[in-house]
């Protein structure tokens, strides 16, 4: 079933009010009208037919964008193949979550690349750090969130770790922590004094070369709090590691079934979950505006690379990936990668794209329709949505 409502129609329907209320960024404007448009007939589509009964039906092209929430499954899916292919046998893999301080958000809005990009540094050399002390190069997997569930902005770096490495040999060994039924990766509190080291470190080397600096009552501020790195234990088998990466890979700032609910006068109310109470369910209702507000802070920069591979799993150790899994009597990742097609996906996933709901046939297309012009960030004149 699909969403009764949908942020392209939030965005068709309050945008023009959301753009004379903020000033925003060209990237924004750019976002925001890709999804607009997803999935009408501006960007083009198809119409196919069913050879057995004739059922007719009309699919508009994606939008395509990063942002959109209606356009990461096949993203998604494809990724998480490939990270299937550098599974490492018999190894346990930890979900931890770098968060920085709310006393640092102005700074990290005004200097987004820049920041995000400190923030991935400094996650990957706190955990190398602590895998050096074990004479071992182990790999970490990163991920930027820029939101929590109620859609405020909170910068923080979901990260897949791996409860081992390799030494200097190239032989696979386990943290001391991860050997047998032991489930430690390294001391949480440890964690976060030397995140907050590396962070500060990295922050005030790339501020200094565009001219600016920490101001000093926001790192005194940072010094007096204590940073929270997060630690959940290992998952157990390959299915749920998978599901622990694809879970957050391609996550967006809030999907269209959070939405519950839109009125003519332009309410938004949406889903969210309470953490500091237990993960409690809750609605929370704003202006439509305030609401794409919210949404456009979780915007990023133009060419930024939010998923990002370090130590044994970035790709320039793919081979020494090979080499451990077969050591470890595992399938090795092939040399040369290849990305599924489309309907190869949808067919494994069970996805009816190109099928017929009635007869379960392949439908057949009759006509390709052209798109037209995009035009400029006006939402009102926008077609609806053909379902």
């Amino acid at each position: 079933m699909r969403p009764k409502h949908e942020i392209g129609q939030i965005i068709r329907d309050w945008g023009d009010d959301f753009f004379d209320s903020y000033p925003t960024v060209p990237q924004v404007r750019k976002s925001f009208q890709a999804m607009a448009l997803c999935r009408t007939s501006l960007l083009g589509g198809h119409v196919e037919v069913c050879p057995e009964c004739g059922e007719v039906r009309v699919s508009y092209n994606s939008c395509r964008d990063r942002h959109c929430p209606k356009c990461q499954n096949k993203e998604r899916e494809a990724w998480i193949e490939m990270r299937r292919e550098e599974i490492i046998p018999g190894t346990k893999y930890f979900h931890m979550v770098f968060t920085i301080p709310d006393c640092f958000h102005p700074l990290a809005i005004a200097n987004q690349a820049l920041f995000y990009t400190c923030m991935f540094r400094a996650a990957w050399a706190t955990l190398r750090k602590f895998f050096g002390k074990q004479g071992l190069q182990g790999g970490m997997t990163g991920i930027l969130h820029t939101w929590g569930s109620n859609l405020f902005y909170h910068p923080h770096i979901h990260c897949i770790v791996t409860g081992g490495g390799v030494d200097r040999d190239g032989a696979w060994q386990h943290l001391k922590g991860c050997r047998g039924n032991s489930n430690f990766l390294f001391p949480v509190p440890a964690l976060s004094k030397v995140f907050r080291a590396k962070m500060l470190a990295a922050l005030t080397k790339e501020l200094a070369k565009i001219g600016t600096a920490i101001p000093k009552d926001v790192r005194k501020a940072a010094m007096s709090k204590d940073w929270v790195v997060f630690s959940r234990p290992p998952a157990k088998g390959v299915n749920q590691v998978l599901e622990y990466i694809g879970r957050y890979a391609y996550r967006v700032a809030i999907s269209n079934s959070r939405i519950r609910n839109v009125t003519a006068g332009g309410m938004v109310t949406y889903d969210w979950k309470d953490y500091r109470n237990g993960g409690k369910h809750k609605e929370m209702t704003m202006h439509a505006k305030e609401f794409l507000h919210l949404f456009s802070m979780h915007i990023l920069p133009p060419a930024f690379v939010r998923i990002r591979h370090y130590g044994l799993l970035s790709p320039s150790n793919r081979e020494k990936v090979r080499q451990v899994q077969i050591q470890l009597g595992g399938t090795p990742v092939p040399k040369e990668r290849k990305k599924k097609p489309y309907m190869q996906i949808c067919a494994e996933k069970g996805w009816n794209i190109g099928i017929c709901l009635n007869c379960k046939c392949s439908m057949i297309i009759v006509e390709i329709i052209a798109p037209t012009r995009a035009p400029p960030v006006k939402f009102t004149n926008l077609p609806m949505v053909h379902l």
